[in-house]
């Protein structure tokens, strides 16, 4: 009987140690399960957002950045130009003779030198030119002022001006001007009035120094004052004048006008405040 029990009891103590067993590696391979990746990770943090692009505005900024020539403001301008120019002054005038009588060339071509100066509100200058032109018969002499708009473009700067001003023949040398009629012409005040349009184009080498081209035209209304009839008749008894050129001499004692035009073409040098 005690045998028995003492079987049942170690069978029930076997039984329940299997058991405790049991549970305790069933518990040990989900822990195993769990440290080992059993569970899914997270899914990884998105990459941080990139900062917007930057705008347009602002790329054209580095853009210009980039591209500027450095030069900062500009106040005040200098230039000095040399060059070539063709002159007609009766482009616009029929009849020659009431204005020239034969005594003055109205047509020269020749070497011109000029200077320019002025102010410079970023893209508008305001300023005064003069330029003399060398010819052959004569010299023409032009002083006015001038109104230009520059469009700087990296180093390169394309620009425009409207102008006017005065304008006058003076130092003739033409082969007929010699005794009496070179004495009067000499003397007489043959000018009037220029408007020019002109354009070119600056290379800046350094922001104070520029080298560039330009070309003009320009409409001239110049005026004769008549000769004293005194002096007509000096040159009408002038013995170096054929008797043709001592006829058209009466010309001279009236007033003769003329509207002509000039093209030129020029180097520039530049300096830049």
């Amino acid at each position: 009987m005690t045998t028995k029990r003492t079987t049942r009891l170690a069978g029930t103590t076997l039984a329940s140690a299997v058991l405790l067993v049991s549970l305790a590696y069933a518990r040990t391979a989900d822990a195993q399960d769990m440290s080992a990746g059993g569970l899914s990770p997270p899914p990884p943090m998105a990459p941080a957002q990139q900062a917007p692009a930057a705008s347009d505005t602002s790329q054209d900024l580095d853009d210009a950045k980039k591209s500027d020539s450095g030069r900062g403001l500009e106040w005040f301008y200098l230039e000095a130009e040399g060059g070539f120019q063709h002159v007609g002054l009766r482009t616009f005038n029929i009849d020659e003779q009431s204005f020239s009588a034969g005594f003055i060339e109205t047509q020269a071509s020749g070497p011109v030198i000029g200077a320019g100066l002025g102010l410079r509100l970023v893209f508008i200058t305001i300023g005064a030119r003069g330029r003399v032109g060398f010819f052959n018969t004569w010299d023409l002499f032009s002083v006015g002022g001038e109104v230009g708009l520059h469009l700087p473009l990296g180093n390169l700067e394309p620009h425009f001006e409207l102008g006017g001003g005065y304008t006058a023949l003076g130092s003739f040398k033409s082969a007929l001007q010699n005794g009496a009629a070179a004495t009067a012409l000499e003397n007489t005040q043959i000018h009037g009035f220029y408007v020019r349009a002109q354009a070119g184009l600056d290379y800046y080498i350094t922001p104070i120094f520029s080298l560039g081209v330009s070309a003009s035209a320009e409409v001239l209304g110049l005026t004769r004052p008549g000769l004293d009839p005194s002096k007509v008749t000096e040159i009408q008894g002038d013995p170096n004048l054929s008797t043709l050129q001592q006829a058209r001499a009466e010309v001279l004692k009236a007033e003769g006008s003329s509207y002509g035009a000039a093209v030129t073409g020029t180097a520039v040098l530049g300096l830049h405040f």
